[in-house]
C-alpha cells in the first residue's frame, strides 16, 4: 500500500505532461525567425532545416497552415544583406535579410530585420531577427 502511495505523485505527473500541448517549435536551435502577415508566415532557420509555415487565407484565425520545409544552407552576406538558398527537390526558398536604419515593425512589435522570402515566384515581405525597443 505505501509503494503505491509513493507512486501516485509520479504517475499523476507523467499523466498530467501527457495530456498538455507542446508549444509549436519547427527545429531544434533557432538560429534566425522570421514573421508576416497577409497571409500570416513564419520562417524559422535552425541547425539542420529551414521551415516556412503558411497560413491559408483568413490568417492565423483560420488555424490552416502549410509547412515547407528545406534543408539549411549557410548564409550569405553582403553589407547590411544576409541570405539563405535552399531547395527541397520540387520548390526554391530564398530568405533575405536586411538591416533598415529604423526597425522593421509588424504589429505593436518592432525587429533588427526587413525580411523578404521568395517561395518561388510567390514573395512574402515581414519582419525577422532580434526584438528593439521602437524609437520615441
Amino acid at each position: 500500500m505505501n509503494r503505491l502511495l509513493l507512486a501516485l505523485p509520479a504517475i499523476a505527473l507523467a499523466a498530467a505532461c501527457a495530456t498538455s500541448q507542446r508549444p509549436y517549435a519547427p527545429v531544434q536551435n533557432v538560429r534566425y525567425s522570421a514573421i508576416g502577415h497577409d497571409p500570416f508566415w513564419m520562417v524559422t532557420i535552425g541547425d539542420d532545416r529551414i521551415v516556412l509555415r503558411l497560413g491559408h487565407d483568413g490568417g492565423e484565425e483560420a488555424g490552416e497552415y502549410d509547412e515547407v520545409i528545406f534543408p539549411r544552407t549557410l548564409p550569405t552576406q553582403d553589407g547590411n544583406v544576409q541570405w539563405w538558398v535552399s531547395n527541397n527537390g520540387t520548390e526554391n526558398i530564398r530568405v533575405e535579410t536586411r538591416e533598415t536604419p529604423t526597425p522593421c515593425e509588424i504589429g505593436r512589435q518592432s525587429f533588427q530585420h526587413f525580411v523578404r522570402v521568395a517561395l518561388g515566384d510567390r514573395i512574402f515581405n515581414g519582419c525577422g531577427g532580434r526584438l528593439v525597443r521602437p524609437r520615441r
